[in-house]
């Protein structure tokens, strides 16, 4: 394939997440061997907007349901991947999107904390897709449709196509950082940039390696000419109140 790699990623609205943000955009960016499409998924005031959402008082973030919004977005054409903002990526996307789904209408690791599968990375076939989702308007109105899309999917391996672990990597696991291809601050408690959104009890890194690659990234990035202040005064002309858990 040689179209563009499309990823929506999502993230918060008042330029919280600014910081890694900007590193996560450079590290794509610098390695991925074909054009990329970035639409960062944010809340919004604005009725009309695509992103708009209603009922999100279930979600844990900012962004919880909107990987499901992704499909429509496409117009159920092609493939596309989602992604949580708080990643750094090592190895070319298009390698991810363009991977073998075996019929299958989407693409996850194997994990245990959502009950068989981690869905903060996917490969969505928007096309099969469209059988399983209700219509966006309804959607975004629907306080439990995240977590009732979750329960559908996760565990079922006839619906999720595993993806190597190596494409989702929680807080760098048991891998040295070399050997991550794409690797996700998960535990919010100890994310290094301290999003202003959550609502818990910070705590340090477990490892100092895996925190000094967010600090890298992020020198590298706006070495890159990427800064995070240009982010934040772009999304502070439209201040988002939140309704979520926060954690």
């Amino acid at each position: 394939m040689s179209d563009p790699v499309r990823i929506f990623i999502g993230s918060s609205a008042n330029g919280e997440d600014a910081e890694i943000e900007v590193a996560y955009e450079h590290s794509i960016r610098k390695n991925c061997s074909r054009d990329v499409e970035i639409t960062w998924m944010r809340q919004t005031n604005d009725p009309n907007d695509f992103w708009y959402a209603e009922a999100t008082q279930r979600w844990s973030t900012p962004f919880s349901g909107y990987r499901w919004f992704i499909p429509e977005a496409c117009n159920f054409k092609g493939r596309a991947i989602y992604t949580d903002c708080d990643m750094i990526n090592y190895k070319d996307l298009a390698e991810l999107i363009d991977i073998d789904m075996e019929g299958k209408p989407v693409a996850a690791r194997k994990g245990n904390r959502f009950g068989g599968h981690e869905f903060c990375v996917m490969v969505f076939d928007c096309a099969m897709m469209q059988q399983f989702l209700v219509p966006v308007a309804r959607q975004r109105k629907m306080d439990m449709y995240h977590h009732r899309m979750i329960s559908n999917f996760s565990g079922n391996d006839k619906l999720v196509k595993e993806l190597d672990p190596r494409w989702n990597c929680l807080d760098g696991e048991s891998y040295k950082l070399e050997d991550i291809w794409h690797l996700h601050f998960t535990k919010m408690h100890s994310q290094p940039w301290k999003p202003a959104w959550f609502k818990g009890v910070p705590e340090e890194h477990r490892r100092a390696d895996i925190k000094q690659a967010f600090y890298n990234a992020l020198e590298e990035a706006v070495e890159a000419g990427y800064y995070p202040n240009k982010v934040k005064q772009e999304l502070e002309k439209d201040i988002v109140d939140y309704n979520i858990i926060g954690q």
